[in-house]
């Protein structure tokens, strides 16, 4: 019965002098190919040639064209008269009238669309932010999956040989038919696996072109570091300049302000000049200069919507407090679980993986001195690879928390 393991060793031994990686460590990621775009360079495309980034560009231009518009006069009115005016002879009369309001009126309405054009820049910004948040997510999560893909490679490679030593010991008769259909079963669950995770992959670097407003899907640079990094900046505190939606309604509420200074300011009168002039019975014209003012008689209305300004004034203020708590709360949670994942992390890096590699250096070392059987071999490994697949599960984790965190207080780009 010692000839049955000798022969399965003795046929499973060239794919083994084939291989050329040990069970202790992973082969390298492959490449998607030459010129894989670097976390960098996708964001610098995205930011660049993103349709929203475009978008909020031509929508900043056109409030500041709008600024322009706040000194906008009233049209001046011209009437012209001809014929039997003032007797039996025909004369003309022409009388221009211009209204317009108080220079303060124009210059609070001003101050209020340039407003306007920083809440579109702050509109922007949030969009930027996002845009970097998601290009980043997407990046990550595809840069892991290559990593995922190499540790099922690996895998694959061990069940195959397993399968197929359990097949030929059913085949001699060394071992019952259950564990020649564990290994198939085995096997097959592992391929299906991967066939999942191309699919994964692909949707991801579509995804990631539709963000880099890219024809093709994104190939990446799968030699970048999994892991994100954050620097102490990144993470200084949560503040309207560091945080664009608290920009925003910061900017929301600057421009509440100003639409009820102007809609104060439109109480005033306005004011009224004009130039007339005709002929008496063909004599020489006669000109007459006008001055005067137009007050509204019934100041209801004004004070409706002066009423109403000062309430949306308040709900900006009440919006930005809660916004404040809201996302200063989320950061404080943020950070805890971001120290919790980092510790996990640490013990995987510093005990946990070491351990694992040592599992599959001591079953290599007993499979290739006979000591146990191929079987055996795949069964004792198993649970060095599902430490690698934690260690990858819990990475993805210890990212998404870092992206989030950056997305409410980092930079921008």
């Amino acid at each position: 019965m010692r000839l049955f393991p000798l022969l399965i060793i003795l046929l499973l031994l060239p794919p083994l002098l084939r291989a050329q990686n040990t069970p202790g460590t992973l082969p390298p990621p492959a490449a998607p190919g030459p010129g894989g775009l670097s976390l960098e360079q996708a964001l610098s495309t995205g930011l660049s040639q993103s349709l929203l980034t475009q978008t909020s560009g031509l929508q900043v231009e056109q409030q500041r064209a709008l600024v322009r518009t706040g000194y906008d006069l009233p049209r001046t009115v011209a009437d012209y008269q001809y014929g039997q005016i003032s007797g039996p002879l025909r004369d003309h009369t022409l009388n221009i009238v211009q209204q317009t309001a108080l220079p303060g009126v124009y210059a609070a309405q001003r101050k209020l669309l340039e407003s306007q054009v920083g809440t579109a820049e702050q509109r922007g910004r949030q969009q930027r932010r996002e845009l970097a948040y998601s290009i980043r997510s997407t990046y990550y999560e595809l840069l892991l999956s290559y990593r995922r893909a190499a540790l099922l490679r690996r895998q694959d490679s061990l069940y195959q040989r397993a399968a197929r030593a359990a097949r030929i010991r059913y085949q001699t008769g060394a071992t019952n038919r259950l564990e020649q259909v564990s290994a198939e079963a085995r096997l097959r669950e592992l391929q299906n696996r991967r066939a999942l995770l191309r699919t994964d992959r692909q949707v991801l670097g579509q995804q990631l072109a539709v963000l880099l407003n890219q024809p093709q899907v994104a190939l990446i640079d799968t030699t970048t570091e999994a892991q994100v990094r954050l620097a102490p900046a990144d993470t200084a505190g949560l503040t309207a300049a560091t945080n664009p939606t608290l920009g925003l309604l910061e900017q929301a509420r600057e421009t509440s302000r100003r639409q009820t200074r102007v809609e104060e300011l439109r109480r005033l009168p306005d004011l009224r000049l004009g130039y007339f002039t005709q002929t008496i019975n063909r004599e020489a014209n006669f000109h007459v200069a006008q001055a005067g003012v137009a007050l509204p008689l019934l100041g209801g209305a004004h004070k409706s919507r002066i009423a109403a300004a000062r309430l949306g004034e308040q709900a900006a203020d009440a919006q930005l407090r809660y916004a404040t708590a809201q996302l200063t709360g989320q950061l404080v949670g943020l950070r805890q679980r971001l120290r919790r994942a980092a510790a996990s992390l640490s013990y995987y890096e510093q005990t946990a993986l070491p351990q694992a590699r040592l599992i599959l250096e001591t079953a290599e070392k007993s499979f290739r001195a006979g000591d146990i059987d191929y079987v055996e071999y795949v069964v004792n490994t198993e649970p060095a690879w599902q430490i690698r697949a934690s260690y990858l599960d819990q990475l993805q984790q210890y990212n998404d928390l870092a992206l989030q965190l950056l997305l409410l207080t980092g930079n921008e780009d």
